[in-house]
């Protein structure tokens, strides 16, 4: 039998191995709680077939897997590239473990993402066994991604800008207008080609230089009192200035004032300084001739208001051309609607209009007006035609005189004559006693004599003048009137007749002549049925 030291020898190992084995047991639970909860993806398979014997719940979550889909799998089997995964082996049987390995993730959905594979050779239930960490660096990936496209647009933003700011340099170097920046202590630091040429320096002995010094007869002038102001205001500022190196040539300059210093633009304006002159000069002349004109003038602009009147016209309406400036023709002049109509066509038509009328502003004199379309509106020239209306009608009057007088003569001369004289043998033989009982007959043919005698008389009615009014009418009013008696007038002559109005503008007519026309018109056609 064994000694007492043996058994105690015995019992403590057995104590020892049974917390050898508490120990590994407590050890295990720690992996495989750590294994299961921990915050990256973990895998297990075995060797050397390698078929996944354990996963963890965070690799089941992020590819999307059931266990069952996973358990007893190999890697290549549930979507790891083949290529990949034999080259993790090779690693992990080269160096005995793999770090920092990039490679790709898989989802069961397919869609992918990066990740950073660890692996090291373990023992698991007497098995040789490979676990697999992997980190998910995929947002972060798209995170870089991200920041160097930015990046890259960054660089091409800097490249264009690059180049446009160079564009920009070389566009206003060679532009002919003259530019240069000042900065705050008014020294040149930049010149473009033009301003040399102004200054009659190099830009090399421009740059760095002050500018009073460079053009010291700009001190005192309003050059420099504009400059000046334009500084201490900080507000862009636009001056006419004539050179002060160059003495014959104009200039338009425009300053812009900034936190760093003021940049200042040249502009050649000499040739339209001059054809400014010789315009101011040529609207003198011309007012200076409106005004001496005995024509009378004035100007309206599209709304039919007055911008200008000249001296004749002043006198001819009596009052002053600022009475008028500004108003409505229709308030001051009441204009008749002939007038209007034709203001308002050389305005709308763009086409030069000539016509009379009969003034009742101007007690009812004929005036006589031209009108011209400008841009603004349109030029109004009119004259006093009284005196030639009067000798116009007096001279009509005088031709009808002389007609009437040349048809008198032959009258009297061919038919009044034999006419006379039947009439006084008929008077003779009438008052012998052997023909009392032909009395009424001879009265009767003296009675017809005399009627034609009559009829004669009213031809030398032309001599009488009678005075038209044409208005603004519709023809097919005036003919409406008339279609009753020339319908009766034709009814008699046992023939028939029909009136369509047709659509026709209003027209500047005599109702009286024009129906009288109208009446002779249609009596001759009918008579030459």
């Amino acid at each position: 039998m064994p000694n007492n030291e043996d058994s105690s020898e015995a019992i403590k190992a057995v104590t020892d191995g049974n917390k050898e084995q508490d120990s590994l047991r407590s050890a295990i639970e720690r992996f495989s709680k750590a294994f299961q909860l921990g915050p990256h993806m973990m895998t297990i398979i075995r060797e050397p077939d390698y078929r996944y014997v354990d996963v963890n719940l965070r690799f089941l979550e992020t590819k999307g897997f059931n266990r069952e889909d996973v358990i007893g799998k190999t890697p290549i089997e549930i979507g790891v590239p083949e290529n990949e995964f034999r080259e993790q082996i090779e690693i992990l049987e080269a160096q005995g473990a793999v770090q920092n390995y990039e490679g790709s993730l898989i989802m069961k959905n397919g869609s992918t993402g990066t990740v950073i594979v660890s692996a090291e050779k373990i023992q698991m239930d007497n098995q040789r066994c490979i676990l697999f960490a992997y980190n998910d660096i995929t947002e972060m990936k798209r995170m870089q991604m991200d920041k160097v496209i930015q990046l890259s647009k960054n660089l091409k933003l800097e490249e264009d800008l690059s180049r446009s700011n160079q564009l920009i340099a070389d566009s206003i170097n060679n532009i002919q207008d003259g530019f240069y920046v000042l900065d705050n202590q008014w020294n040149l630091t930049y010149v473009n080609k033009r301003a040399e040429e102004l200054f009659l320096k190099t830009r090399e002995e421009l740059i760095g230089k002050v500018f009073w010094q460079v053009l010291p007869q700009a001190r005192g002038t309003l050059f420099e009192v504009n400059l000046q102001d334009a500084k201490k205001v900080g507000l862009p500022t636009i001056f006419e200035s004539l050179g002060l190196i160059h003495q014959d040539t104009w200039f338009e300059v425009t300053a812009y004032p900034s936190q760093f210093g003021m940049s200042v633009y040249y502009r050649d304006i000499t040739d339209r300084k001059l054809s400014r002159k010789k315009l101011i000069k040529s609207q003198k002349e011309t007012a200076l001739i409106l005004a001496s004109m005995t024509d009378c003038f004035f100007a309206l602009d599209k709304n039919l208001q007055f911008t200008h009147i000249n001296r004749a016209a002043e006198i001819a309406f009596g009052k002053s051309g600022n009475a008028w400036l500004g108003k409505n023709i229709t308030e001051v002049c009441r204009p008749d609607a002939i007038a209007l109509q034709h203001y308002q066509e050389v305005i709308n038509e763009r086409k030069p209009v000539s016509f009379e009328i009969l003034s009742e502003v101007l007690g009812n004199k004929w005036l006589e007006i031209n009108a011209y379309p400008i841009d603004s509106g349109m030029s109004c020239y009119f004259r006093d035609i009284t005196d030639r209306k009067i000798a116009d009608k007096e001279f009509a009057r005088l031709e009808s005189l002389n007609l009437v007088g040349q048809l008198a003569a032959v009258i009297g001369h061919e038919i009044r004559n034999p006419m006379t004289t039947v009439r006084g043998y008929l008077q003779l033989l009438g008052a012998r006693p052997v023909n009392v009982a032909l009395t009424p007959t001879f009265d009767l043919m003296i009675s017809e004599l005399d009627r034609a005698n009559s009829i004669i008389t009213k031809f030398l009615s032309l001599t009488q003048t009678k005075e038209t009014k044409p208005k603004v009418q519709d023809l097919n009013d005036i003919i409406s009137n008339l279609y009753p008696l020339i319908e009766a007038d034709t009814f008699t002559r046992n023939k028939q007749i029909s009136f369509t109005p047709g659509k026709i503008p209003n027209l500047v007519l005599d109702e009286k002549g024009i129906t009288q026309l109208v009446l002779n018109l249609t009596r001759n056609g009918l008579e030459a049925m």
